[in-house]
């Protein structure tokens, strides 16, 4: 299982003073974080040469064709199949709190063929 450090940095929302937003405004055009419960778990990276997709590039980059290049959508629904609430964006969006700016060091599981095929073979909580 590997993993990827990534600094970045995050704030409260107003309403909702206890919980914090990373927004990982520091990604690449071809770099993407799914949330999963909205919270920041798995790093997915497409670069020009597939092969560094880690595995499932070429499957995702099909499906992709197929659902008019929705990666949202696709994750989503990866999601769905395995029982778990995934997604590209956070829902925790909103007026920042002034003042609660922080920088934030946040470990990511690198989204793999192997990973996907460890969360298959885990007991998942129900969406």
């Amino acid at each position: 299982m590997d993993k990827l450090n990534l600094e970045t940095e995050s704030y409260l929302i107003k309403g909702k003073e206890n919980e914090r937003f990373f927004p990982f405004l520091e990604l690449e055009f071809n770099e993407n974080v799914i949330y999963e419960n909205d919270i920041p778990k798995y790093y997915l990276s497409f670069s020009d040469d597939l092969k560094t997709a880690n595995g499932i590039g070429n499957w995702i980059m099909a499906d992709l064709e197929k659902n008019r290049h929705n990666l949202r959508e696709l994750v989503i629904e990866l999601g769905k199949r395995l029982n778990l609430k995934w997604d590209i964006f956070s829902s925790k969006t909103g007026m920042e709190v002034e003042n609660s700016y922080q920088t934030e060091k946040i470990e990511l599981e690198i989204l793999t063929d192997k990973t996907i095929e460890k969360i298959k073979t885990t007991p998942q909580q129900r969406v």
